[in-house]
């Protein structure tokens, strides 16, 4: 059995050797929402086997394909991103046989790798902090080396000249 762009399934249908499930899903059905730093511009692709595991419990294995586009975080210039959300394993309990709803742990699955920091490149060495000068293009000429600017990112440096004993 195969299925097209569905993630709401009758299970009272299910054959014995299970189901192919393949498509795409938006990103807005599955309630992610757009930041002023992450944006969207294709669908999550999914290719899922959903197939019964011993008594009424039903396992769901497949991978899953998304790509957001984002504004980096170091120097504000867009990128693209893809996301690892490559391999999906879900158990349904008790589910043989009943209508279930995998888009809630689709959306979990895609929440769960969403990057906490937008990077360009991982290798993004942002803006000067003194001057702004994009250090991807060129050096700055205002004086802050790597050590210097380590210091200003550092909010724990002022921890450093604490004397505890």
């Amino acid at each position: 059995m195969e299925l097209k762009n569905t993630l709401k399934l009758d299970l009272i249908e299910l054959p014995p050797e299970g189901a192919r499930l393949y498509g795409e899903v938006s990103f807005e059905d599955l309630q992610i929402e757009e930041e002023p730093r992450f944006f969207f511009t294709k669908p999550v692709s999914y290719e899922l086997r959903l197939q019964p595991c011993g008594g009424q419990n039903v396992l769901l294995l497949g991978e899953l394909q998304a790509e957001i586009n984002l504004i980096c975080d170091r120097c504000g210039k867009p990128g693209s991103m893809k996301l690892p959300a490559d391999k999906v394993c879900h158990q349904y309990e008790n589910a043989y046989g009943k209508y279930i709803d995998l888009t809630n742990d689709i959306r979990e699955d895609i929440l769960i790798v969403f990057p906490q920091k937008a990077l360009c490149d991982r290798n993004c060495r942002g803006l000067c902090p003194k001057c702004g000068q994009d250090l991807n293009l060129e050096e700055c000429e205002c004086g802050v080396d790597a050590e210097t600017q380590g210091e200003l990112h550092n909010p724990w440096q002022g921890l450093d000249a604490l004397q505890l004993e």
